[in-house]
């Protein structure tokens, strides 16, 4: 079974077992058994180094030098640490700080890290892979595109397919996707969350909130604010709201989870670019890249916290602990800001290794027949998260203390090959669509260029090349209707950097008026007299991207009706009147608004016998 161990009996076993080894010389390493995950690791791409900071007292408790690549970031098992960079996953030891292996990542991207129970994931969306760090590791491929995972606390993965309108699932410990057992529209951008402890879907082209109950899609619940397609979630509630970024809108939305729901919260933004949100469960963290701050939310859009990064330069990292902190780190690794569960944000540095701990002991002296105070210095502990030692101390002898080791200059860090960009997002145009993106970390060496490639989900592809300078532009000869997913990655003198996607657009034409109705046609029976039925007729017309609501037909000095289907009987018409019937479409756009289309007529005249 496993155990937590608690941040004070980890310390008396550490400082415990450091007194004793530098009293008596002797090296007492603490036996290597099962961690939890507690903490957060952070990787120091200058010293080529990892820390482990302790969320609870925001201190550093364990390093060892481990290489990886710049803009590594680092993600734990109960036993293990795995440094993943782009081209490179490095595994340790947390038990001795040895580094054991390197696996090759499934993708060229910049995956979503997840420590939780099962675990840990790395989820490249644009691949569709899902990597779980086991021993051995399992790489999971689910198909297509996927947007930000969740996982429930009996460890199912739940992931979206845009491409196809699913919600599909991959159990804990499983080696493949289990199924995809939810349907959602198609082409429709959203997003997955949790609330209540049970997995929900955010469709962010309707705004609805949708929970999920035994493999079965809920009725939708307005948000009640309207939502940019690239609107993003918290993967969890904080305080019983669902927490939005829209970055178009430069807005956190908090919306009520209840239904029906309160009126939602619109919390206008600083101008920046935001990466977030994250939720501890009390407050919403955000960064502006921009300004390098990280700021914090109460759940009634009350900004509690704004802490700055040092280090400004390069784009700053997100990730949620599974003691509910989030964690901030800059660019090289060099700064962490920790957000505990209460709102309480502290920061920790990085950028040296700690100087080791020592201990102040009495000792008796012979000579004397009085106590001398020693200063003992004591190792790096062997683990930062060990569990209780069964092995005795032995009996203190006097050691004269150490003399201090002087700290050296670390080599300056070699250029290496560019960050992702952050914050790319894709528009949808008439056979086209617009990318953006933010700067990408240069790494050490000026970028040359941008490279935008797409796939589509009938299996297109294609790329270009900007110059570094662009920070947009516009794909052309795009399919209407197929579903694309852009990617943007960054090179320099060094190479090509980690790729970042945009959630998937569907190019479509612009919304017109319907065309005019087909065919239409007026028809009766010539002998009835002095009134007979006339019916109108006619054709379904092309909608031009609006969805019908109703057929509006006119009858000269009769009125007006609304139908659904495509005929409708006037009764007892004068059959020597004549009467001139217009038809129109009426559609709706996809945000809301009303269209009549082009008219079409028919006329009743009784010399006729039919219509014209």
């Amino acid at each position: 079974m496993l155990k937590r161990s608690r941040p004070f009996a980890l310390v008396t076993v550490l400082v415990a077992g450091a007194l004793v080894a530098a009293l008596t010389g002797t090296a007492m390493p603490l036996p290597a058994g099962q961690f939890a995950l507690t903490g957060h690791w952070v990787f120091n791409s200058v010293l080529q180094a990892v820390f482990h900071i302790d969320g609870a007292t925001t201190n550093i408790d364990a390093h060892a030098d481990v290489n990886g690549e710049p803009g590594s970031q680092v993600v734990q098992s109960d036993t293990h640490g795995y440094v993943v960079g782009p081209s490179v996953i490095t595994k340790f030891d947390k038990a001795t700080l040895a580094t054991q292996e390197s696996i090759s990542p499934p993708a060229n991207e910049l995956p979503v890290f997840i420590e939780v129970v099962g675990g840990p994931y790395l989820v490249y969306r644009n691949a569709g892979k899902v990597v779980r760090l086991s021993d051995p590791p399992a790489i999971v491929t689910v198909g297509g595109a996927v947007g930000t995972p969740i996982v429930t606390t009996d460890g199912t993965m739940w992931l979206h397919r845009q491409d196809v309108g699913q919600l599909c699932t991959i159990a804990k410990d499983a080696d493949r996707v289990g199924g995809c057992p939810v349907g959602v529209a198609a082409g429709h951008p959203g997003s997955m969350t949790i609330v209540d402890g049970k997995p929900a879907f955010v469709d962010t082209f309707s705004g609805t909130l949708h929970r999920i109950d035994n493999g079965k899609l809920g009725e939708g619940v307005p948000i009640g604010v309207p939502l940019s397609p690239n609107a993003r979630l918290a993967t969890n509630e904080v305080g019983g709201k669902l927490a939005i970024l829209d970055p178009q809108k430069q807005a956190l939305v908090l919306a009520d989870t209840k239904n029906p729901p309160e009126k939602a919260l619109a919390v206008a933004l600083p101008v920046g670019d935001y990466d977030g949100p994250m939720s501890t469960g009390d407050v919403v963290v955000l960064v502006d890249r921009q300004s390098g701050n990280v700021l914090t939310y109460t759940p009634d859009g009350v900004r509690r916290e704004t802490k700055p990064i040092k280090q400004k330069g390069g784009t700053p990292r997100l990730s949620r602990g599974e003691d509910n902190r989030v964690y901030v780190e800059d660019a090289d690794g060099t700064q962490v800001v920790v957000v505990a569960k209460d709102g309480n944000v502290q920061d920790v540095s990085t950028a040296e290794r700690p100087a080791p701990p020592t201990s102040q002991v009495s000792v008796p002296n012979p000579n004397q027949g009085t106590s001398t105070d020693i200063r003992v210095v004591a190792p790096p502990p062997a683990s930062p998260q060990s569990t209780r030692s069964t092995q005795q101390p032995r009996q203190p002898t006097t050691q004269r203390p150490r003399p201090p080791v002087s700290p050296t200059t670390p080599p300056p860090v070699p250029p290496g090959r560019p960050g992702a960009p952050p914050s790319v997002s894709a528009s949808a145009g008439n056979g086209s669509a617009t990318v953006t993106w933010g700067t990408a970390p240069n790494n050490r060496a000026d970028i040359t260029a941008y490279q935008v490639s797409w796939r589509s989900s009938t299996g297109q592809t294609g790329s270009m090349t900007v110059g570094a300078g662009a920070r947009r532009t516009t794909v052309n000869g795009l399919t209407n209707g197929v579903s694309y997913v852009f990617t943007v990655a960054a090179t320099n003198r060094m190479g090509t950097g980690a790729r970042a996607s945009a959630a998937a657009v569907t190019p479509k034409a612009p919304v017109s008026p319907a065309a005019a109705p087909t065919n239409p046609k007026a028809t009766f029976d010539v002998d009835d007299r002095p009134t007979r039925d006339v019916t109108v007729s006619w054709g379904r017309p092309a909608l031009n991207g609006g969805t019908l609501v109703h057929y509006q037909v006119t009858a000269t000095g009769l009125g007006t009706r609304q139908v659904t289907g495509t005929s409708v009987t006037y009764p007892q018409v004068e059959a020597s009147r004549v009467v001139t019937f217009t038809i129109r479409a009426i559609t709706r756009t996809p945000d809301g608004q009303t269209l009549t289309g082009a008219p079409a007529t028919a006329v009743h005249r009784d010399r006729q016998g039919s219509s014209s």
